[in-house]
């Protein structure tokens, strides 16, 4: 909820019930946010790994810095959702009748 004092302009609204995307982000955010706090705690001093200039230039190409869960960006490779690839997804995921390209979801 947005305080009246940090945004005084915005109408207030009268909600019957959350709807069920803000009922599961409300189950999921403190969940998230221990484990951050618990990784930080644990590893917050540990390096990652060295990293050139060249290397933060070129858009930091090889260098693991991120926290990710689904996906995996290969300097080389192209992007990976859950282990495959792209070319791997189109051949396997299902398509509509008479589409070439996978259902979106």
């Amino acid at each position: 909820r947005v305080s009246r004092a940090v945004a005084p302009m915005m109408p207030v609204r009268a909600m019957s019930s959350a709807s069920p995307l803000v009922e599961r982000l409300t189950q999921l955010v403190p969940e998230k946010q221990a484990e951050v706090k618990e990784v930080k705690a644990k590893y917050g001093n540990k390096s990652l790994g060295e990293v050139t200039v060249s290397q933060a230039y070129g858009g930091a190409r090889g260098v693991k810095c991120m926290i990710w869960e689904t996906s995996l960006l290969d300097a080389e490779e192209g992007i990976r959702f859950r282990g495959h690839t792209i070319p791997e997804l189109q051949k396997s995921l299902p398509k509509a009748p008479g589409g070439e390209e996978p259902l979106p979801e």
